[in-house]
């Protein structure tokens, strides 16, 4: 094809959320707590790894869910921007992170852990944080907190005291040339 004949077209992507019946409970779910046992009682059956975000309103009332990753027995893959997509539409002021270890496990793995701190760095930066990581033991439909159990990894790495504002540096930018000039001026009257 000749290069005249290329055009460009512009193109438009929509997402919306679309409401659907309700998949694991009928039942009114009020708080964060109620959405971990209703999750619970589903994720417990469930013979793969499912990662589910609960999308929190200002109260921490969940205003849904959605299923982001399905894996193997023993893993599965989460992509961080999946975490938030359904938040981000949602409006959501927090997320909610559940997923289970159908080989019927507490414990948290390395991979649960990093990206529990993946999820919160991310969470951190648009502005919608992470409450929390829960673990659902296949089986039993006991569940642990990752927060519990490791709160140092719902720290942000960038902590909030390290930033320093424009206003801050030029204050000490200011200071050291007044010392400078106070320095020089003591030194001229020596003389």
């Amino acid at each position: 094809m000749p290069k005249d004949q290329y055009e460009l077209k512009q193109v438009q992507v929509r997402l919306k959320l679309a409401e659907a019946e309700p998949l694991y409970s009928n039942e009114a779910i009020t708080d964060s707590d109620k959405a971990v046992d209703v999750m619970a009682k589903a994720l417990a059956e469930m013979d793969r790894e499912y990662v589910c975000v609960v999308n929190l309103d200002t109260r921490r009332h969940p205003i849904n869910f959605n299923i982001v990753s399905i894996g193997d027995v023993d893993q599965a893959q989460i992509p961080i921007q999946n975490v938030f997509k359904s938040a981000i539409l949602s409006n959501a002021k927090s997320v909610l992170a559940i997923h289970n270890h159908p080989s019927g496990s507490l414990d948290a793995s390395q991979a649960d852990m990093s990206v529990t701190k993946r999820m919160v760095e991310a969470g951190h930066i648009i502005g919608i944080p992470v409450t929390d990581h829960i673990i659902i033991a296949g089986g039993t439909g006991l569940h642990t907190s990752i927060r519990s159990t490791n709160p140092e990894l719902f720290k942000p790495m960038v902590a909030e005291h390290t930033r320093v504002s424009v206003k801050e540096k030029i204050a000490e930018k200011k200071a050291e040339i007044t010392k400078k000039q106070t320095k020089e001026i003591s030194k001229d009257q020596v003389r």
